[in-house]
């Protein structure tokens, strides 16, 4: 496929220094000195059961703060401390949008969000799931997606560039100039990413970083148990649950879906389609990727496969499969999950993700 590996790449780090190494190649010397950041709450609503609250706080940078939403029951006057998710939205190709991707807002699903969830979600707000299954739900945008995107006007001029070649001037829309910024942010992700190694961090640093800060936020929630919270993505979703889990020591369990394979299924001509949260230079010096996700060991771990994922190949993820086996051989807290069909949260794998973290968490 016109993609040469080496076959001493990854480079196994022992395991009782994998964390650390995974945790330095990040950026993240220590968990303990991600900020828990004020936080400025907006307007509230109810829908379907779920009670929302709009969130923002400091990314810890110079650009626009982090937005959220917390969700939980409509149970009114409630004392019980429940169980908490931190939800990752996924890449999808879209940078317009972040949380709005997973989760209902005060003014519910946004121009463009009911047809990017028919394609990925089979039409589904993850987190209203997760709220009905008894969880509170904490969904946050990260660089560069969402109220953290890069303003138009600060794209450079080959970003912009692919976005005009890919929706040319005319008479626009609003769903026009939304996908017209798309096209152009992911021809700016490559740059982002290079700026990043040459300024000695990673794309992936940066978003683990503000990860990191969102659960801070969620742990210090009044009405959250900090003991018995989890994070769940999926795709590019998964990938940051991959590296919070290890960075992150507080987290009881992770839910992993439709992202993971190994390094080397991902350089066999499989790179273009990966999105750079997956690939971080130096990490496959460390580890392969299911490591990565294995430093959370012993605690729970849920990975759900999908059979004709275009993204990796079935050998790719049943490598991954025995490497995670392997590195949680004896604890008994690996759940593995194989569905029918392609890159997708399918209604069952989100069902069946709810179910794991109720029994689980």
């Amino acid at each position: 496929m016109g993609t040469h590996h080496s076959a001493d790449c990854p480079r196994p780090t022992p395991y009782d220094a994998r964390r650390d190494a995974v945790r330095e190649v990040l950026g993240v010397t220590d968990e303990s000195a991600a900020d828990t950041p004020g936080v400025t709450y907006g307007r509230s609503w109810i829908r379907h059961g779920v009670a929302g609250r709009e969130l923002t706080w400091a990314a810890g940078d110079d650009g626009p703060d982090t937005a959220g939403w917390l969700l939980r029951p409509d149970h009114g006057g409630e004392t019980t401390a429940r169980p908490a998710v931190l939800l990752m939205h996924a890449h999808d190709g879209v940078k317009f949008y972040g949380k709005e991707k997973v989760a209902d807002g005060p003014g519910g699903a946004p121009p463009g969000i009911p047809g990017l969830r028919t394609r990925g979600y089979e039409g589904r707000s993850v987190a209203t799931g997760l709220v009905h299954a008894g969880f509170v739900v904490l969904v946050h945008d990260v660089f560069p997606w969402g109220s953290r995107r890069v303003p138009w006007p600060e794209l450079p001029d080959r970003a912009t560039a692919a976005g005009y070649a890919a929706f040319p001037p005319g008479p626009d829309t609003p769903g026009i100039r939304r996908r017209r910024y798309d096209a152009a942010a992911r021809e700016h992700e490559h740059g982002l990413a290079k700026t990043a190694a040459l300024t000695g961090t990673s794309l992936a640093g940066t978003v683990v970083a503000e990860d990191l800060r969102a659960l801070n936020v969620l742990l210090t929630t009044d009405g959250v148990d900090p003991n018995r919270v989890a994070a769940a993505g999926f795709s590019g979703g998964g990938a940051r649950v991959a590296h919070l889990l290890a960075c992150s020591t507080r987290l009881r369990a992770g839910v992993i879906t439709a992202m993971m394979s190994t390094f080397a299924d991902v350089a066999d001509g499989r790179a273009d389609d990966t999105t750079w949260l997956m690939v971080t230079p130096g990490l496959p010096a460390v580890c392969d990727w299911p490591e990565i996700a294995a430093c959370h060991a012993p605690r729970p771990l849920l990975v759900q496969f999908a059979l004709d994922d275009s993204h990796f190949s079935r050998q790719g993820m049943r490598d991954s499969e025995a490497v995670l086996r392997r590195a949680y051989d004896g604890f008994g807290a690996l759940t593995t999950q194989w569905f029918a069909g392609g890159h997708r949260f399918s209604a069952e794998m989100q069902v069946e993700a709810a179910e794991w973290l109720a029994r689980t968490v």
